[in-house]
């Protein structure tokens, strides 16, 4: 894997809980009464007034939105599928960021070359579930 794709997944991944609270967050939020993006009919009523409105209508029409959607449906659907010790080393690298290589491997039980290798892999599967190609 490029060093570029390595650190974006890695990034991703370091986002993850940030962007799936959001995404929550987000999902919540009511439709449109409108049903589908309408910007002339959104300052018909009193002005600026339907700030709720707006971010429902910004959850279908905003790129972030879809986004995260994608990328968190893509992390989600990776890790559902890991073996717990290989979660547990996504977790601590990434995720919490609360480890590097070396202590991630010792809380999960293996050689440091072993996570590193497990940790590869798993970058791979999401870089592919992503579509990031895999240029080497």
């Amino acid at each position: 894997m490029e060093v570029q794709a390595r650190r974006y997944i890695e990034w991703r991944l370091e986002r993850y809980k940030r962007d799936k609270r959001n995404l929550e967050e987000l999902q919540e939020l009511p439709s449109s009464s409108y049903g589908v993006y309408a910007p002339d009919r959104l300052r018909t009523h009193s002005g600026n007034s339907r700030p709720l409105e707006d971010l429902a209508i910004k959850r279908v029409s905003d790129s972030y939105y879809q986004d995260i959607k994608r990328t968190v449906n893509c992390i989600d659907h990776v890790l559902d599928r890991l073996q717990p010790e290989d979660l547990t080393l996504i977790r601590l690298l990434y995720i919490d960021n609360t480890h590097n290589i070396d202590g991630a491997a010792l809380e999960c039980c293996m050689s440091r070359r072993t996570a590193y290798r497990h940790s590869s892999a798993i970058l791979m599967r999401i870089a592919r579930e992503l579509g990031i190609e895999n240029r080497e």
